[in-house]
């Protein structure tokens, strides 16, 4: 009897096709979401659309009564808790982080990270809830600036960076008895990744990479993006943190662990945020180019209990970049002449670009994949792409 797979999505687009992960001609596949169904797969996500399902959450439980076996998979931030209760619910092998909230609160998790010797910035966290007189104590603890984030969010929302004194009065006046608040040192460096496959208690390496700089700033026009590291000692040392990672957090389950560190002024590795759930961006498709799986795949497919491929070094080299689409401009044909690229390339241009932004802030305009043998070409195709007029 085939086996029915129930994805769940609230927030986080799925960055491949369901249908990749789980073939149609053996699975039956439905997403479970509830936010908009257009909503459910990225824009630049291609293959046979899924049947899609929009209920109230609370419902989610009493809709899984199908008939014959059953898998719950997700690879939302927003769905990983639900998931791992409703695969319980079902009886199902718990394939989740074994510990949920040392992968999604980021306070538990610094803790964790600090009591297992993994260096982490700084920080505070606001308990019971923010109270607008704790300023001089916040800017005493961990200094400015600081950077203020929800306990449990992804994608850098609600981040805010405070980078005076007058910032952190006027953000702890705004947010005065809100609950799930903390702030951290504002770590000065490079920015990268490390991601590997965990699978109870082994942790299999699979990729480093560098973000082109800040994860922030799109809608003030700058261009976001990230670069395979190839590797090195550098890329060894980032491996070996990423096993004092699980190993603090947890390494039982079935699941991809995603690493934030930056790389300070002193050398040391700082750890930023865990993810234990696949990348998002392009990082899915970095890792299929560089180490021949596709991250998202190999999550969905492990909470499912199925088979997966071990990475393997492909001798390629990888980069993303999502260019932003400004208030009023718009994408026109042919577009940004790309024969000076040597590296092979996709782009898909998505609908704000397409249209034009209507917004008042830049959003992502763009989804640009690049990838050669060569990382010295590689990384002169990206600064050329970074520089060509995406939008006008």
């Amino acid at each position: 009897m085939r086996t029915t797979i129930v994805a769940l999505q609230s927030k986080q687009p799925f960055t491949v096709a369901p249908a990749v992960a789980f073939p149609s001609g053996e699975f039956d596949v439905v997403v479970l979401t509830d936010g908009p169904a257009d909503a459910v797969l990225r824009e630049d996500v291609t293959g046979p659309a899924p049947e899609i399902t929009v209920l109230d959450r609370e419902k989610w439980l009493a809709h899984l009564g199908f008939e014959g076996p059953v898998e719950v998979v997700t690879n939302d931030e927003y769905c990983l808790a639900e998931c791992a209760r409703l695969r319980a619910e079902l009886g199902l092998a718990a394939r989740h982080p074994e510990r949920p909230a040392a992968y999604l609160d980021k306070v538990v998790m610094k803790r964790l990270l600090a009591a297992g010797g993994v260096r982490v910035p700084r920080f505070h966290a606001f308990e019971p809830v923010v109270t607008a007189q704790a300023a001089e104590a916040l800017v005493e603890e961990i200094g400015l600036p600081a950077v203020a984030k929800p306990r449990q969010e992804a994608n850098s929302r609600g981040i805010t960076i405070l980078r005076t004194p007058r910032d952190v009065r006027d953000w702890l006046a705004a947010h005065d008895g809100e609950t799930g608040w903390q702030a951290d040192e504002f770590v000065d460096g490079t920015l990268h990744h490390v991601n590997a496959v965990v699978r109870d208690g082994e942790v299999t390496p699979v990729l480093v990479g560098r973000y082109l700089g800040p994860l922030l700033g799109l809608d003030a026009g700058r261009i976001l993006g990230g670069v395979t590291e190839q590797e090195s000692p550098f890329t060894a040392a980032a491996h070996e943190l990423n096993e004092r990672v699980v190993r603090a957090l947890g390494s039982q389950g079935s699941f991809v662990v995603h690493t934030e560190f930056a790389v300070n002024p002193d050398g040391e590795l700082v750890v930023l945020e865990v993810a234990g759930r696949a990348p998002g961006a392009l990082v899915p498709e970095l890792a299929r180019l560089h180490a021949g799986v596709n991250l998202e795949v190999v999550s969905l497919r492990m909470q499912a209990g199925l088979p997966v491929p071990e990475p393997v070094q492909q001798d390629l080299q990888a980069a993303w970049l999502w260019p932003p689409v400004m208030p009023g401009k718009r994408f026109h044909e042919p577009g940004p002449d790309l024969s000076g690229l040597t590296s092979e390339h996709e782009v898909h241009v998505r609908k704000a670009g397409r249209e034009g932004n209507q917004g008042e802030s830049g959003v992502i305009g763009a989804s640009v994949l690049l990838w050669h043998r060569d990382p010295a070409q590689l990384a002169e195709d990206v600064a050329r792409a970074c520089e060509l007029t995406w939008f006008a």
